[in-house]
C-alpha cells in the first residue's frame, strides 16, 4: 500500500455517532442463549451448574448492556482514536469486512487493548465505507 495522499478523499479525520444496532444485540442474545443451552445439557452437579449459569447470564447481560450503548467515535488517519471522549491509539489486528468492522485500540495510559464492533446499521453507508477505507489504508487490518 502507498502512503496516504493529502488530497485523497479519505485522508481526513472521521467523526461519527455510532447509533444502536439491531444486529449486535441479537447476536449477543443468541450467543448467551447458546451458552445456557450448552450448560443445560452438560452433566454437572447442581451447585457448579447453577454457578456457571449465573455467571453466563450476568456476562451476557453485561455484554447486552455494552451492545446497546451509543458511542461517539473520532478517528484520524494517523491512528489516533477518541471513543466517547477517551483518547487512544489504533492497534494492529483490526478487522474490516463489508458486513463488520472490529476496531482494536488501546486507551492512553491503559495496559490492555479494547475492541469495538461496528456494523453497517450503526452509521450511514458513506461513513461506514470511510471508516473501512481509513482502516485499510493504515494497513493494520487482518
Amino acid at each position: 500500500m502507498g502512503s496516504i495522499v493529502g488530497d485523497d478523499k479519505y485522508s481526513g479525520a472521521l467523526e461519527v455517532d455510532l447509533g444502536r444496532s439491531l444486529l449486535v444485540p441479537a447476536f449477543v442474545g443468541a450467543a448467551g442463549a447458546a451458552s445456557l443451552a450448552v450448560l443445560a445439557f452438560t452433566p454437572l452437579p447442581p451447585a457448579p451448574a447453577i454457578l456457571l449459569a449465573t455467571w453466563a447470564s450476568c456476562a451476557g447481560l453485561d455484554a447486552l448492556r455494552r451492545a446497546l450503548a451509543v458511542h461517539r467515535l473520532a478517528l484520524s488517519p494517523g491512528g489516533e482514536i477518541c471513543l466517547d471522549g477517551r483518547a487512544g491509539t489504533l492497534r494492529a489486528g483490526s478487522f474490516v469486512a463489508p458486513w463488520l468492522t472490529v476496531l482494536r485500540w488501546r486507551p492512553a495510559g491503559s495496559r490492555f487493548d479494547r475492541t469495538l464492533l461496528v456494523v453497517p446499521d450503526m452509521l450511514g453507508a458513506d461513513a461506514f465505507r470511510e471508516l473501512r477505507v481509513i482502516l485499510q489504508l493504515r494497513g493494520q487490518t487482518t
